[in-house]
């Protein structure tokens, strides 16, 4: 890694990662050595919930692979032709989150995969832009190569920090992908700090989503407070004016970042941003 990369990495991990210490809940095996999830924030619904270790291409320093934590949550209402590809925001791990999960698995009847970014929750390695980036591409490639959902009928999910890698994912995935979430999202990691900046190099910047949008195909939503107090509502403003296929987005009067998805139109908009999704491919 060059001096400017390293030095990113390190503005980054200052900025954006702060996974809960300990984490929230304990990995364990059960009597038939299925992986599961106990303690903290679980519920009874994990038992219908499958938690995986995934292998992601980074590398340990002793030659090892990084390994990360996800929780597949299949629509209990029969079979689901979407799934939800799921990226958490800051200060939350895969024990906080299920719960969220299964509600929006049931509410929007899809289903749902969570993961923990390495070094969050049980996943192995440290937080890092590339850590985050070959995280959220091992989930897809289960939910592919595994789980055998076409690419069209994955929607990749990004909350607040996991907005970078889903948009950088999603630009990269072309005309494969069934559509896009960014709630509460950062244009890029300097417009979190400055949101007035108009230009800043790229190269220089952390998670650049402002850039990638503009080449995301799949369908892009936009959600955001417009009292949220960590990331302003400007850094959505620019991402929802530079998406290449925008759909009309959310702007929640009053909400932060914390709250959003207590908003009575939170579950209301997607709602129908995934019923316009099935019906333009019946």
């Amino acid at each position: 890694m060059g001096l400017w990369s390293a030095m990113i990495e390190r503005v980054a991990s200052l900025l954006a990662y702060f996974p809960p210490k300990p984490p929230s809940y304990r990995l364990e095996r059960d009597t038939g050595n299925r992986l599961v999830c106990r303690g903290g924030f679980i519920t009874t619904e994990m038992e219908r919930c499958r938690v995986v270790e995934l292998d992601t291409p980074r590398r340990r320093g002793g030659g090892g692979g990084e390994k990360i934590v996800a929780i597949h949550v299949p629509y209990s209402g029969g079979k689901a032709r979407m799934t939800l590809l799921h990226s958490h925001g800051n200060a939350v791990d895969l024990g906080i989150m299920q719960s969220m999960y299964c509600h929006l698995s049931e509410t929007l009847g899809v289903n749902v995969l969570g993961y923990d970014y390495s070094g969050y929750g049980w996943s192995t390695g440290k937080p890092s832009i590339r850590n985050t980036l070959a995280d959220v591409r091992a989930c897809y490639n289960y939910l592919v190569d595994e789980l055998k959902v076409r690419p069209k009928d994955v929607v990749l999910y990004g909350q607040s920090v996991g907005s970078g890698p889903t948009c950088e994912l999603a630009a990269k995935l072309g005309d494969d992908l069934g559509g896009v979430i960014l709630h509460s999202p950062l244009a890029s990691g300097v417009r979190v700090l400055k949101p007035s900046v108009e230009k800043w190099p790229v190269w220089c910047d952390i998670y650049p989503n402002h850039e990638h949008v503009k080449k995301i195909r799949a369908p892009t939503l936009v959600m955001h407070g417009t009292a949220d107090e960590v990331i302003h509502i400007s850094n959505a403003y620019l991402l929802h004016s530079s998406c290449l296929n925008p759909v009309a987005p959310l702007w929640m009067e009053g909400y932060n970042h914390q709250n959003l998805e207590f908003a009575p139109e939170y579950l209301e908009r997607l709602q129908l941003y995934f019923h316009d999704l099935t019906r333009d491919r019946r």
